[in-house]
């Protein structure tokens, strides 16, 4: 016999789902939400992003005109092309996020105000069973470390061999792009290699910060939908109460129709942002696998399949998130029909076929309205 009872998993607010996120945000001192007092550590923050988007300007004209000026070796060009993918798609997110930073806020505060209260309601509408998974959590935390780890590893290695193997310093940095003045001396290497670290913060942050926003809301989504399903099948109409069965259905269309608004409010502000996470990501994984064959699996080669695993690891957690909208809202359909359905009012029967039609049609996150984010994308890709 097992002594004691084990210990209730704790039901997660509506702040758990937005944590992770709106940290990577703040970590390099851009509040999303608009809500951070100005106090000293927000203001040293403030100024680090300053910095930061100073650093991306430059370091990112850098890397373009190294890219266009298409390298003779062939380890080269890849190793230029795969910075110049990766800082497009970042480049991307920060201005498309920074633009729709408004109607984040306002997505933000209506997903909030549905989010179930009381702790009953809560159990009722799952929440734990939407937040982010083990696997999601441990995708991104491994998609974060192989990027952290590709920010100091040059300077490891270069203290390293300096001081361990006692060989000259070799001068390693994050990236190879050559910027305006030479890097190979003490302070050159410094000021070069504090410009390669702070542009690869950004960017790495916005990548993703703006992918793990797309997955927390849709989530909420997903989280609306189903509750949406399981109150539709649980009803059971009468045909005496034609009026109290018909004014259900009005009060279910209103909600499902809130849901779909807000769901079209992802689809748009996420929309672009997922056009170029999927052109990057189909770019940078050929790139990786064509330098990778070239090269060999030198160590250089061993960090850059590390890269390929997170970045397809995380691209799977995107697709994931968007299949399950399509589940979640077509769902709602075959709740409808399992109900009984067949004890109602003709009137009612009437209702409810247009609430099947409606949800036949599934909710879906595309990239600009010309990709379908799924299961099948990942799978082409």
């Amino acid at each position: 016999m097992v002594e004691g009872k084990q210990k209730k998993e704790r039901l997660r607010t509506y702040e758990d789902f937005n944590y992770m996120s709106h940290m990577l945000f703040k970590t390099i001192g851009y509040d999303i939400l608009d809500n951070t007092p100005p106090k000293g550590p927000y203001i040293i923050l403030r100024g680090y992003f300053l910095l930061c988007i100073v650093s991306n300007c430059y370091a990112a004209f850098y890397v373009t005109l190294r890219f266009l000026q298409w390298e003779r070796s062939e380890s080269k060009l890849m190793r230029h092309a795969l910075h110049f993918f990766y800082m497009f798609s970042a480049e991307v997110k920060f201005v498309t996020f920074v633009k729709y930073r408004r109607r984040l806020r306002s997505l933000n505060d209506q997903l909030k105000d549905l989010y179930p209260g009381d702790a009953k309601q809560q159990e009722d509408y799952e929440v734990n069973r939407h937040y982010l998974s083990r696997t999601t959590r441990f995708v991104l935390s491994f998609y974060y470390f192989v990027m952290a780890l590709m920010m100091v590893t040059p300077l490891l290695q270069s203290c390293i061999t300096h001081v361990v193997v006692k060989a000259d310093f070799p001068y390693l940095r994050i990236f190879p792009t050559q910027l305006s003045f030479r890097s190979d001396t003490p302070w050159g290497y410094v000021f070069a290699y504090f410009v390669d670290f702070t542009y690869s913060h950004l960017i790495v942050n916005f990548t993703l910060g703006t992918d793990l926003w797309m997955i927390c809301a849709s989530s909420q989504i997903c989280m609306h939908f189903g509750h949406l399903a399981k109150v539709l099948a649980s009803y059971t109409p009468h045909r005496e109460s034609e009026d109290e069965d018909c004014a259900f259905l009005a009060r279910f269309v209103k909600r499902h129709q809130h849901i779909l608004d807000l769901h079209d409010e992802v689809d748009q502000i996420f929309g672009l942002l997922l056009a170029s996470n999927l052109f990057t990501t189909a770019s940078l994984l050929c790139c990786i696998a064509f330098y990778t064959v070239v090269e060999g699996f030198n160590m250089e080669g061993m960090s850059y399949m590390m890269v390929f695993f997170s970045i397809v690891g995380l691209f799977y957690m995107v697709s994931s998130h968007g299949q399950n909208l399509i589940d979640f809202s077509t769902n709602i359909a075959v709740a409808a029909y399992d109900q009984k359905w067949y004890e109602g009012s003709v009137r009612y029967k009437k209702i409810l076929m247009f609430i099947i039609a409606k949800a036949q049609h599934p909710s879906e996150i595309s990239a600009s309205s010309v990709v379908i984010i799924s299961f099948d994308t990942f799978k082409t890709v």
